[in-house]
């Protein structure tokens, strides 16, 4: 019988609640699935969280700290050294948090993409991101700083088309015959060519 103390438990019920999240979407998952996929008792479920929206909630505050300590790289970067920084970080610093939580930004994107999402996830993902940002402006005196341009940017050349690249990725590239690797330097040439765009004439 798995103990109430099992040191990684919490974190096998995290894992095991992404993938089933993942594979059938929150509203069509049951804690019974996530029982079963942590391999442990329902009852060790409910010791940890108070039910399966908790769990969802934790998964999304780790999400948000994590990506937002990944952003601390660029903390003191300006428009300019963005541009110029974005294809070895996207390459070497930012994929890597991508493809480890490939899952959880797929339940992202569709949970936010209801009709009914009055206050989508991924918008508190951006909010986040912003606030970090303006911190870094504020801190490094840098003037000129426009929130709402700044909203707008990361959201519609950074995090969505980011964010589909995962989720469409594997599917886009098999569905026209491109080579996988081909297909990863395509879309990084054209993320570089938009967001890059973006930050490297930003005045």
């Amino acid at each position: 019988m798995t103990r109430k103390n099992t040191p990684d438990a919490k974190n096998r019920i995290l894992k095991a609640a992404m993938k089933i999240f993942a594979e059938k979407s929150f509203e069509g998952s049951r804690i019974e699935e996530i029982a079963a996929e942590a391999k442990v008792p329902k009852s060790l479920i409910y010791y940890h969280f108070e039910n399966k929206a908790q769990i969802f909630e934790v998964l999304i505050r780790n999400f948000i700290n994590e990506y937002i300590e990944l952003t601390h790289i660029a903390k003191d970067d300006t428009h300019q050294t963005k541009a110029q920084e974005l294809p070895n970080r996207m390459q070497h610093h930012y994929r890597d948090f991508a493809i480890n939580n490939a899952d959880l930004i797929r339940i992202i994107f569709i949970d936010s993409l209801k009709k009914t999402a009055k206050q989508p996830i991924i918008y508190k993902i951006l909010e986040a991101l912003i606030e970090e940002d303006e911190k870094s402006a504020i801190a490094g005196n840098q003037d000129h700083y426009d929130r709402n341009e700044r909203l707008v940017a990361e959201f519609f050349t950074s995090i969505i088309p980011s964010y589909a690249y995962l989720c469409f990725g594997d599917s886009f590239a098999g569905y026209f015959g491109m080579d996988k690797k081909t297909f990863d330097g395509l879309f990084l040439k054209v993320y570089t060519e938009t967001h890059g765009a973006y930050h490297k004439y930003h005045l």
